[in-house]
C-alpha cells in the first residue's frame, strides 16, 4: 500500500493570524482543488498555540484516491509535527524526519566506527580488504540516509495520495512544540477522486 501513497501537499502559506478564523484559513485553500479531485467534508482546520495536539480521524473508502494535504500558518509551521498512522500504527506520514530514520543513521555511523577501528589493526591481507569492502559499501550506505534525513529536515516531503485497497481508518496526530512561540491554524484539506480502475 505504501506504493500508492502519493500524499499531501503541506502549503507553506505566508499567513498572519489577525481573526483566528481557521474555518476561512481552509476555505481559501479549497479553491485549489480540480476536477477530477473533489473536496471531502471529513477537512479540519483548528487553532494551534505551543504545546498544543490534536487527533483527526478520517475513513478512506475502497474504491477512492485520497489526497491530504496539510496547510500551517507560517508563525507555527517550523513548530508544527504531523503524523499520520492507521489504527494498527502503521506509518503512512510523517512530516520532517522519521525517529526510526535517525536511529538507523545513528547505528550505522557507529558500525562504521567499529569498522575504521579494526582496519587499524589491520595492515594487509584479505581480511584488509573484505573490510575495506564494507567500509566503502557503508559509506554508500550512510550518505544516502544523510541525504534523506538533511532532505526531511530542510525540505520536507509535504503531501500524499494514495489509493486504499479496503476501507482503512486513518488517525492524524498534529502538534506544536513548546518552543513555538507564534500561533496560528493548522489544516487537513482532504479531497477524494474515484479510483482509476487498473488491468483489463
Amino acid at each position: 500500500m505504501r506504493n500508492k501513497i502519493l500524499l499531501i501537499i503541506l502549503f507553506t502559506i505566508p499567513f498572519t493570524v489577525v481573526s483566528q478564523n481557521c474555518v476561512e484559513f481552509l476555505s481559501v485553500q479549497r479553491t485549489g482543488i480540480k476536477y477530477p479531485w473533489k473536496y471531502d467534508a471529513q477537512s479540519k482546520a483548528g487553532f494551534f498555540t505551543a504545546g498544543k495536539s490534536s487527533q483527526l480521524n478520517i475513513v478512506c473508502n475502497e474504491g477512492k484516491d485520497f489526497k491530504i494535504s496539510f496547510l500551517a500558518s507560517s508563525a507555527i509551521l517550523k513548530f508544527i509535527s504531523i503524523s499520520v498512522t492507521d489504527e494498527s500504527g502503521k506509518e503512512f506520514y510523517t512530516l520532517g524526519v522519521s525517529e526510526s530514520k535517525k536511529k538507523d543513521l545513528d547505528s550505522k555511523k557507529q558500525f562504521m566506527l567499529s569498522l575504521q577501528n579494526q582496519k587499524v589493526n589491520i595492515k594487509t591481507g584479505k581480511k584488509r580488504i573484505e573490510l575495506d569492502a564494507d567500509i566503502n559499501k557503508l559509506t554508500l550506505e550512510i550518505n544516502k540516509y544523510q541525504e534523506e534525513v538533511d532532505n526531511a529536515t530542510y525540505s520536507p516531503k509535504t503531501f500524499f495520495e494514495f489509493t486504499p485497497a479496503e476501507t482503512v481508518n486513518l488517525i492524524i496526530n498534529i502538534s506544536v512544540n513548546e518552543a513555538s512561540t507564534g500561533k496560528g491554524c493548522i489544516g487537513a484539506l482532504i479531497s477524494n477522486k474515484k479510483a482509476e480502475k487498473s488491468g483489463f
